[in-house]
């Protein structure tokens, strides 16, 4: 009897060398697809239907799901009954010396036996078979036409089953293994299992001489070789069926880094698949993501370096040069230190809970572990923390750490706003205006407060002062500031005290060094005697008396300072004679006195009248006409007077001229 085609993932047997790089072997792995493994060179397998008057099913088979011994789970193919697998064998990749591998396991044995590999193509009937054993539920090998072989019973319906079939075509040696178990040895001596170009061999396929010898089963794993396997080969397979079964290695690399936080280290890359060196036949196409290769070429090794950290992605595209078929890979490395990400959730000041810090991290190698001081680390990534400034650490499976700044802050809605910066003059206060929701408040520095504990303290600083206000709500706190400036004592520099001209114009002028904008400051001179204008910085003074001057000065902040200036007149010997008198009695100018500067005496001072007579004479300083003659009134009229005096050095100084008489 013959099994339909079963459809099934062979071993790769890649430790092997290839005789024939490009056409070494045929490898299918049914994962949703009938192709062959790329970059290998060879034709698909296909469903068919068994010969002969079978009944089968409206399909030969279908993908399904099923999870591997080994763990993986993954698309493996169902063949249905009276169904199975044909490789067509067109160029006879396959012919005396072989190896054939399948990995399946059987869900339905049919009526007797299934046939499991045909290579007559219906001609005989010789073949592999799955027998069920008599009077059990178990199962056998069957080498047609010797009879059953190896341990029996021994296949069961929940397990899969490497099996190698391999011929040496130099002694026609035909072995059959179960895993690594070798079920039969025999010459075959008659070809019955050698295949030939352009005859398919059947995989879980019944020809039509003996019909319906069918099962069920499904295939995870095919694989066709142009070469005899020794035991260590067959041996090496099996204990390699899980990878082989699922990885297609053709495209493998590995990539070897020693554990350093810096990203400047070296990083060697080398090729692991089943392609011997130097890559005969095949293009190596690699992709380094930006790396600078420091040596190697073609399939590798190779030594590279990046000169920035995080994740690299390397791939490498292998190309059968025989056909064209490509096989892509790549793989990530992490260079340098991993990255930390912090996320604060604020604490709250009404119930007095702590923020809660929250660390992440992508990059380096994980597992990370976490620390919010870098002495001790945790696998935990969150912190309960009051409110407060934090540096936070993550240190990766390399041992390479790297810290943040998180500042963990309180949710509250006090508030506290006190006045902007203000300016006193020395010796002055002011009130600290200051709104606040606050329940209690202090003031630093104390020095100049009244009461450092209220909140709007009365503030006499006698330097410049920055007060900080803390208002306290609950389990929170809340700042503001406010300067102070105190404006030094306003000095008035004022003009210096002189000897000045008698009826001369002379400048005053006041300054100060605290005075910055003169035309925003204030000027006050007292008495305004004398001057031009009293309430400039700079007034013009005339005068014909001493006289004592002071100036009040205001600046732009409301400062105050004074100062005084003595301004004396120069004395020069003068004699002056007023031009007009008028003693009618109302106190005002009744008598004609000579006005006398530095003048030690009179000799002679005398007045005569139109007709020459002398009205009046002295030599008494002092001394002047009271408008009479002889006793009574003079008359009206203008009188001619002459004088001579001596000045306190001995100057003789005369003078004459007129003067009017007003009755």
């Amino acid at each position: 009897m013959k099994l339909s085609a079963l459809y099934i993932l062979l071993f790769l047997c890649y430790f092997l060398p290839f005789a024939q790089a490009q056409t070494g072997k045929h490898t299918y792995r049914f994962k949703n697809e009938f192709t062959v493994a790329q970059p290998e060179c060879g034709p698909n397998v296909v469903p068919q239907k068994a010969a002969g008057s079978c009944s089968a099913g409206s399909s030969e088979g279908r993908f399904i799901g099923e999870t591997l011994p080994c763990g993986e789970r993954r698309a493996v193919y169902h063949n249905n009954m009276n169904s199975g697998l044909m490789y067509p064998n067109t160029d006879g990749f396959v012919s005396e010396s072989y190896t054939i591998q399948l990995y399946l396991k059987v869900t339905d044995w049919g009526q007797a036996r299934a046939r499991i590999i045909d290579f007559s193509n219906g001609t005989r009937d010789e073949g592999i078979y799955f027998k069920t054993a008599p009077g059990t539920n178990s199962h056998c090998l069957d080498l047609s036409p010797n009879g059953i072989i190896g341990e029996c019973p021994y296949f069961n319906s929940s397990t899969y089953y490497l099996l190698t079939f391999t011929r040496d075509g130099a002694t026609g040696k035909m072995n059959i293994y179960v895993g690594n178990n070798l079920f039969t040895s025999f010459i075959d001596t008659n070809k019955n299992y050698v295949g030939k170009a352009g005859v398919p061999i059947y995989i879980f396929r019944d020809d039509s001489v003996v019909s319906c010898e069918s099962g069920e089963a499904n295939i995870a794993y095919l694989c066709f070789r142009r070469e005899y396997f020794s035991r260590d080969a067959v041996n090496r397979s099996a204990l390699e069926i899980c990878f082989e079964a699922n990885i297609n290695s053709y495209a493998d690399f590995s990539i070897t880094s020693s554990p350093d936080c810096d990203p400047s280290k070296n990083v060697e890359v080398k090729y692991t698949g089943p392609i011997p060196a130097p890559g005969t036949g095949y293009d190596f196409k690699w992709g380094w993501d930006g790396a600078q290769v420091i040596s190697g070429s073609g399939m590798g090794p190779y030594v590279l370096r990046w000169t920035t950290g995080g994740p690299k992605y390397v791939t490498l595209a292998v190309t059968s040069q025989a056909c064209g078929n490509t096989l892509e890979n790549g793989k990530q490395i992490i260079i340098g230190r991993p990255t930390l990400t912090a996320e604060v959730a604020p604490g709250s000041c009404d119930t007095g809970t702590d923020g809660t810090i929250t660390l992440s991290a992508v990059d380096g190698v994980s597992p990370y572990q976490y620390s919010i001081d870098s002495v001790n680390f945790q696998a935990a990534n969150t912190f309960q923390k009051p409110a407060g400034h934090y540096r936070v650490f993550v240190k990766d499976a390399n041992g390479c750490t790297t810290g943040q700044d998180a500042n963990v802050t309180f949710t509250s809605d006090i508030i506290v706003s006190t006045m902007p910066d203000t300016i006193l003059c020395t010796g002055q206060s002011v009130a600290l205006a200051t709104t606040s929701n606050g329940q209690a408040f202090s003031w630093a520095p104390q020095n100049g407060l009244d009461n450092a504990s209220v909140m709007e303290p009365v503030a006499s600083p006698e330097t410049t002062t920055q007060y900080i206000i803390t208002a306290t709500k609950g389990f929170c706190t809340q700042t503001d500031t406010v300067r102070v400036t105190v404006s030094p004592k306003i000095e008035v520099n004022v003009t210096p005290d002189a000897l000045i001209e008698y009826n001369v114009p002379f400048q005053l002028n006041a300054t100060s060094p605290q005075i910055r904008n003169y035309a925003a400051a204030t000027f006050l001179w007292t008495p305004a005697l004398g001057l031009n204008n009293a309430n400039i910085q700079s007034p013009v003074a005339v005068l014909r008396e001493n006289q004592s001057y002071t100036v009040d000065v205001t600046s732009e902040l409301g400062c105050k300072g004074s100062g005084q200036v003595n301004l004396s007149i120069k004395r020069q010997e003068s004699i002056i004679i007023p031009t007009a008198f008028s003693p009618n009695g109302d106190g005002k100018n009744e008598v004609l006195i000579p006005v006398v500067n530095e003048i030690e005496s009179i000799r002679y001072f005398r007045i005569y009248n139109r007709w020459g007579q002398v009205v009046f004479f002295t030599n008494q300083l002092n001394t002047g006409w009271d408008g009479s003659f002889n006793g009574n009134a003079a008359v009206s009229g203008n009188y001619v007077w002459e004088i001579e005096g001596v000045s306190t050095k001995g100057k003789v100084i005369s003078k004459k001229g007129a003067v009017m008489l007003l009755q």
